[in-house]
């Protein structure tokens, strides 16, 4: 017995597959949203740890954004003066 094909679902011939470089494309773009976020939620982070007063949490948050600390620390310039004034933003 022979289970009907779906036309949909069987490759398109038509349709060109995706390259490498379309690939490739798509993870640098993935990477760079996510490192753009991993920067934006710094502050309402700092902000919401200072306000919760949670030890776990703020546990959490100094683990997460070790490598931003360590950017501050480090006094590299043009990044630590960047980062230190976006997360100020949130600190009061």
């Amino acid at each position: 017995m022979n289970a009907p094909v779906i036309s949909s679902l069987s490759p398109d011939p038509d349709v060109e597959q995706t390259t490498m470089l379309q690939k490739s494309g798509v993870v640098a773009m993935c990477a760079a949203a996510f490192l753009l976020l991993y920067f934006l939620l710094a502050g309402p982070l700092v902000w919401m740890e200072g306000k919760m007063k949670f030890p776990p949490f703020s546990q959490s948050v100094k683990v997460i954004y070790a490598p931003l600390a360590g950017i501050v620390k480090s006094d590299l310039e043009p990044a630590s003066s960047v980062v230190k004034a976006y997360v100020g933003l949130f600190k009061k």
